[in-house]
């Protein structure tokens, strides 16, 4: 149910692409040529909405809440 809740969550594009990945199972360049979109492109947001999946599933998040990264010494 929260897998669902997840999903339902993503922005549009990026809840199509999960979809049409991981659900209809579809090749990356099956994904390119249905979308429009370069290898890159597609890989960038179904990396991106996996991420987002997770984060919403275990409250994780990578980055550093005020935006900005650690200042290299």
């Amino acid at each position: 149910m929260e897998l669902a809740c997840a999903i339902e969550s993503l922005p549009p594009v990026y809840l199509e692409i999960i979809l049409l990945r991981d659900f209809e199972e579809l090749t990356i360049k099956e994904i390119c040529e249905r979308l429009g979109v370069t290898v890159a492109t597609a890989k960038s947001r179904l990396h991106r909405a996996r991420v987002l999946v997770k984060e919403y599933l275990f409250g994780t998040d990578s980055s550093p809440s005020d935006g900005a990264w650690p200042a290299q010494d």
